[in-house]
C-alpha cells in the first residue's frame, strides 16, 4: 500500500496529471471555437451542468464525452492532492515543524476546498439563462420564486442594440443602464432593486443577474414614430456553496502569498563581493 500511495503522491504523476489535463482543455477550447460546436456549448451553459448531462435532449455526445473526461482529470487532481498532503506533508510536521510546512498544508486543503465549491456550483442548485423580459413582465421559477420588471432604464442610443461588437463606453455606458426588478416569493416581495451589468441582485443564495439589453422583439412603432423601449436579458441562479466560495477563494489566494513570503531567500551574495571581503 505504501508503494501505490506514494506513487500517487509523487510529482510524476502530478505532471502528467496536469499535462493531459492541459491537452483535454485545449480540445475543449478548439471545439468552443468551432461553429459545429457552439450550440452545444450554449446549452451547456444556459442550464446546470447537473441537469444538461442528465437530460437526453441535448444531443452532442461528444460534449458530454470531454465533459466527463475533465471531471476525471480533476478528480484524479484531487485524489494526488490528498495523498501528497499526506505522504509529504503530514510525515515532515511529524519529523521537523516549521511554518512554511504549516502554511503549505492549509493552502492544500483550502484549494481542495475550492475544487470542490467549483463542483458544488455544478452539481447544487439551479441555473436559467438567456432570460428575455420587457418592462411589467414576469418570470416563475423554483421554490415559489418570480422576478418582476418594474421598469427599463436605458438611457443610450438604440442603436447600440443592433451592434454586435466593438461597442465603445461612449455609445454605451453600462453605470448608467439598469433595470429596476422585484423578486417575489408566494406572492410576497422579499427582495427589489437595481440590476446593472456586473452588478446583479442577490438574495441569499439566488443571485439574479442582468446579461444584456436586446432590441423589442415586438418592435413596432408607437405614438410620433417612438421605437418600443428595449428589452432586458436576464439569468437567476441558485448556489447552496457560494458563500462558502466566496470566503476560502480569497483565504486560498492570501495563504499562497504568505507561504512565498515565509519561504523567499534572499539571493547569494556576487563571487566580486566576497573577493573583495578577503
Amino acid at each position: 500500500m505504501s508503494r501505490i500511495t506514494e506513487k500517487l503522491a509523487s510529482f510524476h504523476y502530478t505532471t502528467w496529471n496536469l499535462v493531459v489535463l492541459l491537452l483535454w482543455q485545449v480540445w475543449g477550447m478548439l471545439m468552443a471555437g468551432s461553429a459545429a460546436y457552439k450550440t452545444g456549448f450554449q446549452g451547456m451553459n444556459n442550464v446546470l451542468v447537473r441537469d444538461w448531462l442528465l437530460s437526453k435532449d441535448t444531443g452532442f455526445p461528444v460534449l458530454k464525452v470531454w465533459f466527463i473526461g475533465l471531471c476525471i482529470l480533476m478528480i484524479l487532481l484531487g485524489i494526488n492532492l490528498i495523498f501528497c498532503s499526506w505522504e509529504k506533508i503530514f510525515r515532515l510536521i511529524r519529523t521537523r515543524f516549521n511554518g512554511p510546512k504549516l502554511y503549505m498544508l492549509i493552502v492544500h486543503v483550502i484549494f481542495g476546498l475550492v475544487a470542490l465549491g467549483h463542483l458544488g456550483g455544478l452539481m447544487l442548485g439551479y441555473e436559467y439563462n438567456n432570460i428575455q423580459l420587457s418592462e411589467g413582465k414576469t418570470y416563475s421559477f423554483e421554490d415559489g420564486y418570480r422576478i418582476e420588471v418594474k421598469s427599463v432604464n436605458f438611457i443610450s442610443d438604440y442603436k447600440v442594440l443592433e451592434k454586435t461588437k466593438y461597442i465603445t463606453k461612449d455609445e454605451f455606458d453600462y453605470r448608467k443602464n439598469s433595470a429596476d426588478i422585484a423578486l417575489v416569493r408566494d406572492g410576497k416581495e422579499v427582495s427589489s432593486g437595481s440590476v446593472f451589468l456586473l452588478d446583479p441582485l442577490e438574495y441569499r443564495d439566488i443571485q439574479v443577474t442582468l446579461r444584456n439589453f436586446i432590441k423589442s422583439p415586438e418592435q413596432g412603432d408607437q405614438e410620433g414614430g417612438a421605437e418600443s423601449k428595449p428589452w432586458i436579458v436576464l439569468s437567476v441562479s441558485r448556489n447552496p456553496v457560494l458563500n462558502i466560495f466566496l470566503i476560502i477563494y480569497p483565504l486560498m489566494i492570501a495563504g499562497i502569498f504568505i507561504h512565498l513570503i515565509m519561504t523567499w531567500k534572499k539571493p547569494p551574495a556576487s563571487g566580486l563581493a566576497s573577493e573583495g571581503s578577503e
